[in-house]
């Protein structure tokens, strides 16, 4: 049996500036029917920035989904026409005030798979040099925080850090920055208090 669903019918439930969503009739591999239900967000990127002293920039801000403040590693939508790159050193000027000279790409990802369409670029950003700040959107609201970056990985493991774009990025980026196989850095982080 193949595992593919082949859709046979759709229509679009809303449109929003942001993003849309739509119901799609498909065809099961068993040939049932089925509905599902599709968001369909911009492509986005997510940046790690770490300056030479080994702390991360991670910004505050307020999500009203969840109803709180969480920190999260700076991330941006994907404008039309631009490159991810280019992108990526926009998000990290505009949100923290520092522009990479080096960015390393470590990952595509889907947040949600089971009803999203929309991905995230991850890049590791390094060379950080003093930009322009406070351009972000009229409607965002940050406060930055760089904190060492084993203080980041320990909020992630303690479940501190919450954001699932913020969680990959620094466990990627920890992949990248520490000497030694995974196992020994699990060994190490598991002594720690």
């Amino acid at each position: 049996m193949k595992l593919i669903e082949r859709v046979v019918g759709k229509r679009v439930v809303y449109a929003g500036n942001y993003l849309s969503t739509e119901q799609q009739m498909v065809i099961l591999p068993d040939g049932r029917k089925a509905i599902r239900d599709i968001v369909r967000p911009p492509d986005a990127v997510a940046i790690v920035p770490i300056d030479e002293d080994g702390r991360i920039y991670l910004v505050r801000q307020y999500r009203l989904a969840i109803r709180r403040a969480i920190y999260e590693i700076p991330a941006g939508i994907i404008d039309r026409g631009e490159r991810p790159a280019a992108t990526a050193r926009r998000e990290c000027e505009e949100e923290i005030g520092l522009r990479p000279r080096k960015l390393t790409r470590l990952c595509t990802f889907y947040s949600a798979v089971g009803f999203s369409t929309g991905s995230i670029q991850l890049f590791l950003a390094e060379g950080l040099t003093p930009g322009r700040s406070g351009h972000h959107d009229a409607t965002e609201f940050l406060q930055v925080k760089a904190v060492p970056f084993e203080r980041a990985y320990r909020w992630v493991l303690a479940n501190r850090i919450v954001d699932a774009k913020s969680i990959i990025g620094i466990l990627w980026a920890m992949q990248r920055l520490e000497p030694g196989s995974p196992e020994d850095r699990w060994r190490t982080v598991r002594k720690q208090p």
